[in-house]
């Protein structure tokens, strides 16, 4: 059930490494902005690991948590 000031949303996240850190700091924001709560989601490549990170991080602590995940990820890309 949604909070009645949260829209449902249902995200396709697309491949490609730019499209992926594009889409983290897009992902972060609604994440942060707390407006949105996510239906579903579909993904290919780099958009499927922003997806699997961002799910995970939510089963473990919610969206603070996925934040935290996905930042951790892409830095440790950025270092490789």
């Amino acid at each position: 059930m949604t909070k009645s000031n949260t829209k449902r949303l249902d995200i396709a996240l697309q491949g490609g490494g730019a499209h992926g850190a594009f889409a983290w700091g897009v992902l972060d924001y609604l994440l942060e902005d707390g407006r949105v709560e996510f239906s579903s989601i579909t993904a290919a490549s780099a958009g499927a690991m922003n997806a699997t990170i961002m799910c995970y991080g939510m089963t473990l602590g919610g969206p603070e948590q996925a934040r935290q995940c996905l930042h951790n990820f892409w830095e440790d890309i950025g270092k490789t």
